[in-house]
């Protein structure tokens, strides 16, 4: 499953600049150009892929003169010229279980605050800090 809906009219624009250039370059070429199979470029030429914006920058570097009309708009090089940032690595959270760090808890790392006070009951506020490891 796609991980969001293919452009219609971007698929459409990519493939006649794909048909151009298989005119003057054969499928395997602009594959190596692009970095993708060859049978991605055939089916960029018949629009059954959108290309991602940096099959699209690749595209526009190795051939100056491709653009794209997209939206009423000229994408140039200009519009792909910076290169999408790596994704942030997630830092997986560690797991501990509760006994086994309260049995390792030291007195100076916990705090209680009484936060309020009623004839039948009081509110506490506890901190515990934990060392880093």
């Amino acid at each position: 499953m796609p991980r969001r809906p293919s452009d219609p009219e971007l698929k459409t624009e990519f493939s006649f600049r794909i048909r151009e250039l298989l005119e003057e370059h054969s499928a395997q070429e602009v594959a190596n150009k692009l970095q993708v199979e060859r049978q991605t470029v055939y089916n960029y030429r018949d629009a059954k892929n959108a290309p991602s914006p940096e099959v699209i920058r690749r595209a526009m570097e190795e051939w100056p003169g491709l653009s794209l009309n997209y939206r009423n708009r000229v994408l140039t090089l200009q519009d792909y010229q910076s290169r999408p940032r790596a994704r942030a690595t997630v830092k997986k959270a560690v797991q501990y279980e509760l006994w086994d760090v309260i049995k390792k808890l030291e007195s100076e790392s916990i705090e209680i605050e009484i936060l309020k006070k009623e004839p039948a009951s009081v509110q506490l506020g506890v901190r515990i800090r934990f060392r880093n490891r």
